[in-house]
């Protein structure tokens, strides 16, 4: 390696061997170039959001789901309403001729079939149920009602997360994008290398193994730039699928404009109580407290009323022929086997598993949003420091390489300004994405995530829309 790099002096002081013009070597730098969206253009985040939202396959299971609940509740709230209901038992009767003959009270002779006599059931006949008094199903309805909103809180909820997914493969797409065009700049830069290496050789001013060195570097940065640019193809091709599209239409171009303004800092509401799924929790717990009351419900009687119409068909001889029927059906439970009993201790244990599970998530969710947000707080200078840096570095290794070639300084200094300049670049690179996923995670926590970018993509069109 140290050989490989002594070539680069003799670049500049082997006679008759020049750098061509523009073939200076590209200033490498980690802050992004104007090709991956900084001044605009492409795929912005609000799209890729709306697109997740409206065809990707988590948010509509989420609005099936909160229409589902709907239908449940309203299936329990049917329960009230009235029933109505036709049968028919129309049929043969091998004993329609067996007869009764009686006299009644007035002496007159009277024949009766014997096959329909007393009978509750006719050959057609119509009901109309109604329910009065159930004071179980009235808590199943309520508790079936805070079903229906604690789901379509997670549908909420859920749209959190599909939010936070495509922000943080929107920027890692970006951070994909960049890191490929760095590593095609280098692939370049060791090109020219590669071919002043031969120019080098051929002039006898470098010896075969050194001109094999720079040829395997070339090898190297070869294969680093076709995967960095598979990396890139396979990030933008996630964020499709995040957004309902086969990874063959996956975005070619990003706008990273569109990335949210973290320089404001946290901005965190003090109360998580907010956060969609702290909302559902809750919901789930006032519905377990409905449980119980549901279970002391059995103690109670229920009351129900019941109108009906039968017509007994042919062969009825002297038995009326049809028959009104309205009665009041009132059932009194008074010792089912202490059931009762049992639902009411396990719906309390349960209600309370609730009201636990909510305390412990409330506590973990403002730690964690509190932590997040110092930490927000504490690195608002990161991202313009990592720029200073990379343009220090880059400095230096300018710096360096002119020292290289006046042969006023060692191959060490070089070799240790070029490692600070990569490591410095990628730094550049990392640290706004990896503040914008924290800010994103902060707003996901308090559960403001996709109203702030909504918020944003409408701040930022209005301007548009005053110059239109």
């Amino acid at each position: 390696m140290g050989s490989a790099w002594a070539l680069l002096a003799g670049l500049a002081l082997a006679p008759g061997v020049t750098l061509a013009d523009g073939d200076a070597a590209p200033a490498e730098t980690g802050e992004p170039s104007s090709q991956d969206g900084a001044t605009g253009g492409g795929l912005t985040l609000p799209e890729a959001l709306a697109a997740a939202f409206s065809d990707g396959q988590a948010a509509q299971i989420a609005d099936l789901e909160a229409r589902r609940s709907v239908d449940v509740a309203g299936e329990e709230r049917s329960a009230y309403l009235p029933r109505a209901s036709i049968t028919s038992n129309a049929g043969y009767n091998n004993r329609w001729d067996e007869k009764l003959e009686a006299i009644d009270d007035a002496g007159v002779q009277r024949t009766y079939g014997l096959s329909s006599i007393a009978s509750d059931e006719g050959w057609f006949n119509v009901y109309l149920d109604q329910l009065l008094v159930d004071l179980a199903t009235w808590q199943r309805i309520e508790r079936a009602q805070l079903e229906a909103e604690a789901a379509a809180l997670a549908r909420e909820h859920e749209r959190e997360i599909v939010a936070f997914e495509v922000l943080e493969r929107f920027a890692e797409a970006l951070r994909q994008e960049r890191l490929a065009r760095l590593a095609a700049e280098r692939l370049a830069g060791m090109e020219r290398l590669d071919h002043q290496a031969g120019l080098l050789l051929n002039a006898g001013r470098t010896r075969p193994s050194d001109r094999e060195q720079v040829a395997l570097l070339l090898e190297e940065a070869r294969v680093e730039a076709s995967l960095r640019a598979s990396d890139a193809q396979s990030a933008r091709a996630s964020l499709g699928v995040v957004m309902g599209r086969s990874a063959s239409a996956a975005p070619e171009r990003l706008d990273a404009t569109t990335l949210p303004d973290t320089s404001a800092g946290g901005g965190v509401e003090p109360d998580v109580t907010a956060s969609p799924e702290l909302r559902v929790l809750d919901l789930r717990r006032k519905a377990e407290e409905k449980g119980i009351a549901v279970a002391r419900a059995g103690h109670l009687p229920t009351v129900a009323v019941r109108g009906g119409y039968s017509h007994y068909g042919v062969k009825r001889y002297d038995n009326y022929p049809d028959a009104v029927r309205v009665g009041v059906n009132v059932d009194v439970p008074l010792f089912q086997g202490l059931k009762n009993e049992y639902a009411i201790e396990g719906a309390a244990k349960s209600a309370e598993i609730a009201r636990l599970r909510y305390r412990q998530v409330l506590e973990t969710r403002r730690a964690r949003v509190r932590e997040l947000a110092q930490r927000l707080d504490a690195g608002s200078q990161m991202p313009s420091l990592a720029e200073r840096r990379a343009a220090v570095a880059r400095e230096r290794l300018r710096l360096a390489e002119l020292s290289l070639r006046a042969d006023r300084t060692g191959l060490d200094e070089t070799l240790s300004a070029l490692a600070e300049h990569v490591r410095e670049g990628r730094a550049a690179i990392d640290a706004p994405i990896d503040r914008v996923l924290l800010w994103g995670q902060i707003r996901r926590e308090t559960g403001t995530l996709a109203r702030s970018l909504a918020v944003a993509q409408a701040s930022d069109a209005a301007p548009a829309q005053s110059q239109d």
